[in-house]
């Protein structure tokens, strides 16, 4: 007589009882594929979007440098206009450092910046994805910071167009889901994660982010930066509207911060001396 498994012998609730149904029907001789699914994630129907496979991230250290990718699931707007571009800078600038010590980033001093977190360091919109380039000191911290920022994107861009469609956000007003406007679910359920071992990844990942509009759209929307070297000669350098690189020469309080760990900042400044050198006026600079 075949010995029952222990599992089997406690059906406590529906996924007990999934369980407790799918090792008899193994030990009745039955194929992998033809035993009935029980509760869990269900598989994606045909044609649906890649998303990252739910297996165990890679553990980070301390200053680590990754690039991160969130897309928007189907049917959410475009980021790419003022309106829901000022919603992603408005969430990049409240997340852009998350410490312990530090509940906004308006709190964070030289010394703040020097705990262990999570820092935006690059990122590029386009429309219908997000590419960042951040600073982690471990795989928790860099949680924790796309959270963050992916909540309070999804809330702001859900409040917008409930505005823009006349519905109401008061929360007494019954289920959100229900009233005009609402988007839903923004994000797609996993963000893609590319841990950047060696300076140069670190440099084809700034490359990627700075030239990956121009090969979205072909043509995109410039700001001309003014560059000015050492020997105090300029340099007019034209940048896609939607990046760091752009808020970098354009805005008084950037949305990013600069990074902490020394082979970061140094990618970052050989970067910008390489950038600065071109001369056919579709390069962007970091600082």
């Amino acid at each position: 007589m075949k010995r029952i498994p222990r599992q089997a012998m406690l059906p406590f609730g529906r996924s007990e009882h999934s369980v407790n149904r799918q090792i008899a029907e193994r030990m009745e001789g039955k194929k992998a594929r033809d035993i009935k699914r029980g509760p869990g994630r269900p598989p994606k129907p045909p044609g649906a979007k890649k998303v990252a496979p739910h297996i165990s991230r890679p553990s980070l250290g301390t200053q680590s440098a990754v690039h991160v990718t969130l897309k928007l699931r189907r049917g959410v707007p475009s980021l790419r206009n003022r309106k829901k571009y000022s919603l992603v800078k408005r969430a990049f600038s409240r997340f852009r450092f998350v410490a312990r010590g530090v509940p906004r980033v308006a709190d964070a001093g030289d010394a703040a910046r020097d705990e262990n977190g999570f820092r935006l360091v690059h990122y590029a919109v386009l429309g219908d994805h997000v590419h960042m380039l951040c600073e982690v000191d471990g795989s928790r911290w860099l949680a924790r910071g796309v959270q963050k920022i992916a909540i309070s994107l999804a809330r702001s861009l859900n409040a917008a167009s409930m505005r823009e469609a006349g519905g109401s956000l008061d929360p007494r007003a019954g289920a959100m889901s229900e009233r005009p406007g609402w988007i839903g679910p923004v994000f797609v359920e996993r963000y893609h994660l590319h841990a950047l071992a060696t300076p140069t990844e670190i440099a084809h990942c700034l490359e990627y982010l700075f030239t990956n509009a121009a090969k979205h759209f072909g043509s995109i929307n410039v700001v001309r930066c003014k560059i000015t070297h050492a020997n105090d000669r300029a340099r007019y350098i034209d940048v896609d509207a939607f990046t760091s690189f752009a808020e970098l020469h354009t805005s008084a309080d950037p949305p990013v911060v600069r990074p902490r760990g020394d082979r970061l900042k140094r990618t970052l400044a050989a970067h910008a001396a390489h950038l600065t050198r071109r001369t056919n006026g579709r390069t962007g600079v970091i600082t």
